[in-house]
């Protein structure tokens, strides 16, 4: 017989597409470029979502991009976003540890997202920099794994008055993909008095014990003066500090990560704050932006006194909150 049909389109929550454009804003982009605009419906990207339908019927993901529009007209000009925490990284070093990575899992695009995922994580904003990128302006910057120092680097830190921390394997290739001849890190021992004289790759289980913490992955034996301000149950020291410089010689876990990068953001006057699971945070000059990507609500901290323009106090999955500065 007839079917009786009749469409039903209820308000969507919002979801991730807006969250994803009003990130995208709130670090600084000045367009964002839907992929696609309508589902294929044909070839090999048929069941690719687009912000329509097959059909050229609006689907969720235009609604919420007409959300998105609705939140950006509402919030206004944000501002640019203030320069705080640099995260030097480019995908050479990638290349070298991929290449010969030693132990099994090393990659330094793994070790620079963990080192970045702490910095959110503490509500710190970060921007990820190319090796040549003017740091001044930043109260801190973090060089997670550069195996090959690009010239005029080394120069580059020397003149950053911010507390610096550098991790392991930094420095220990020349150009030729050499060890250097005066051992890791190379070139920065003019800012670091200290020389990489074994290394050890840590199979997976296997952990070196400090103070509430534990070395995983990969570890160093560094010959120094330097007193070591943090070290092993042994007695070997894992973290060194000269002048503003520090040198992590392992792969730290969350808690040595998370104490140290509290302790540098004091030393840089930033402030920190210990996020839930999910939430992330990100100021510009005239808001503060938060956005749960965890898959159940979170409360903003201390997010009763704020100033809403987006949001509230407790966000939903995917919601997104803002308050002006």
């Amino acid at each position: 017989g007839p079917v009786n049909w009749a469409p039903h389109n209820p308000a969507p929550l919002p979801g991730m597409v807006r969250l994803w454009t009003l990130e995208a804003m709130a670090h600084g982009a000045e367009l964002v470029s839907y992929f696609r605009w309508r589902q294929a419906p044909f070839a090999q990207e048929q069941m690719h979502a687009g912000l329509l339908r097959p059909d050229c019927t609006e689907d969720i993901g235009a609604k919420e991009a007409a959300q998105a529009a609705n939140d950006i007209a509402k919030v206004g000009n944000v501002g640019a976003a203030p320069r705080s925490v640099a995260l030097v990284f480019n995908y050479e070093s990638e290349w070298v540890t991929d290449t010969q990575p030693q132990g099994r899992g090393f990659s330094a695009l793994r070790l620079a997202f963990e080192w970045y995922s702490a910095l959110r994580q503490q509500g710190l904003d970060v921007d990820i920099v190319s090796p040549g990128t003017e740091l001044s302006g930043y109260a801190m910057a973090l060089v997670p794994c550069l195996p090959m120092l690009p010239p005029g680097f080394v120069a580059q830190l020397a003149a950053f008055t911010g507390p610096v921390l550098i991790g392991p394997r930094t420095g220990s290739k020349t150009a030729d993909f050499s060890i250097p001849p005066t051992l890791a890190p190379g070139e920065l021992q003019t800012l670091l008095p200290l020389r990489v004289v074994r290394v050890e790759s840590l199979r997976e289980g296997l952990l070196e014990q400090g103070d509430g913490f534990a070395i995983h992955h990969w570890l160093e034996q560094v010959e120094t003066s330097l007193a070591a301000e943090e070290v092993l149950a042994d007695g070997r020291g894992v973290l060194f500090k000269s002048g503003a410089c520090r040198y992590l010689a392992g792969w730290p876990d969350a808690r040595l990560l998370r104490r140290l990068l509290t302790h540098m953001a004091t030393e840089a006057g930033l402030d920190t704050v210990e996020l839930p699971e999910g939430l992330r945070l990100r100021r510009t000059r005239q808001y503060t932006f938060a956005f749960n990507y965890a898959n159940h609500e979170n409360a903003i901290p201390d997010g009763e006194a704020k100033q809403y323009q987006l949001g509230g106090a407790m966000l939903p999955p995917a919601g997104v909150a803002a308050w002006r500065r």
